[in-house]
């Protein structure tokens, strides 16, 4: 078993990680997670995750129920980023753009498209990770 957590404690890694990179990209500027509070939120979790696969890794406690929140949280948490961000993204972007139009008195610029970035994707794998190892582990019977 202790080699399922060492996957947990690589997602938990991977999700902690993923906040520090681009999870959405406006035209070619890249929107990593940290500014915004779901970043630090996913980072939270990657922490807790890690802190729980460690203790499991180097204790053997069992910390299957506690990988299983904090990897459907992470997992909630950028599914929701990735169906309402895109949107909320090129929304903020459109005002920016109408705003700078009236101060300056220019026409107003199109707003570039918003794709999902690479640190999304990773946050993902990594949750979901973290989530699978706990499931694994609290499906299979405890060994006496």
């Amino acid at each position: 078993m202790s080699r399922h957590y060492f996957a947990s404690l690589l997602g938990s890694i991977a999700m902690s990680a993923s906040a520090f990179l681009p999870w959405l990209r406006i035209g070619e500027v890249g929107l990593p997670g940290i500014p915004d509070p779901a970043g630090y939120f996913l980072l939270g979790l990657g922490a807790i995750g890690v802190l729980l696969s460690v203790l499991a890794l180097v204790s053997g406690r069992n910390t299957k129920y506690g990988l299983v929140l904090v990897g459907l949280a992470g997992v909630t948490t950028l599914v929701v980023v990735w169906y309402s961000g895109a949107a909320t993204i090129a929304d903020r972007a459109q005002a920016r753009a109408e705003a700078v139009a009236i101060v300056d008195n220019v026409p107003v610029t199109p707003v570039p498209p918003v794709h999902t970035a690479f640190g999304l994707i990773l946050g993902l794998a990594g949750a979901a990770s973290a989530a699978g190892v706990g499931l694994a582990g609290a499906w299979t019977r405890d060994e006496q």
